[in-house]
């Protein structure tokens, strides 16, 4: 009779937890960048532009004495050599969220892909739920925390913390739109 029982229980909480199980979340899907949603929702940083490591046709200029002059790159950081490089996330203009089997895999277009998986693994900590992911990393020059949500009105708004060891924090926020 009890075994009985704990079958009954437990084939009851399995009918109860499989739609859950099944559910894709909200997150997946490609995103594709909404510039002036993002330059509204920027934070206030000394040193960094909201388009900062975009790779987008964006230029920058200043002007000396009425006559505008041209500013290096649009990455302020270079790829090799001197600087770490922005967070793939922050470079790209659109990326792709996929759930492969436990694992949440992002493709950043024409920046690479990026496969997560829940809880610590290898120096990194992610977490998600249908409408959130956040995951955090810690080098030896800096620590970076990154969130992805879906809003109210559904659009995703993506915010990633700089952190370095000797410097200051500088703070990114993206609104993307499905597509």
């Amino acid at each position: 009779m009890a075994r009985t029982l704990c079958w009954a229980l437990a084939c009851c909480g399995l009918a109860w937890a499989s739609p859950a199980i099944g559910k894709t979340p909200k997150l997946v899907g490609n995103w594709t960048v909404n510039i002036e949603l993002s330059q509204a929702v920027q934070p206030k940083n000394a040193n960094a532009r909201w388009y900062e490591g975009l790779g987008g046709n964006f230029s920058t200029s200043v002007s000396v004495g009425g006559i505008p002059v041209p500013v290096g790159g649009n990455d302020p950081q270079p790829e090799g050599g001197g600087g770490i490089p922005n967070p793939d996330m922050l470079r790209c203009q659109s990326f792709t969220i996929e759930i492969t089997g436990d694992d949440m895999l992002l493709t950043y277009a024409e920046v690479g892909t990026e496969r997560l998986r829940q809880g610590y693994y290898r120096g990194r900590r992610n977490k998600w739920t249908s409408t959130h992911l956040s995951t955090d990393y810690e080098s030896t020059s800096r620590k970076v925390t990154r969130t992805l949500e879906i809003q109210k009105d559904g659009r995703l708004l993506m915010s990633v913390k700089i952190n370095p060891k000797k410097g200051k924090t500088r703070r990114f926020k993206r609104v993307f739109d499905r597509t």
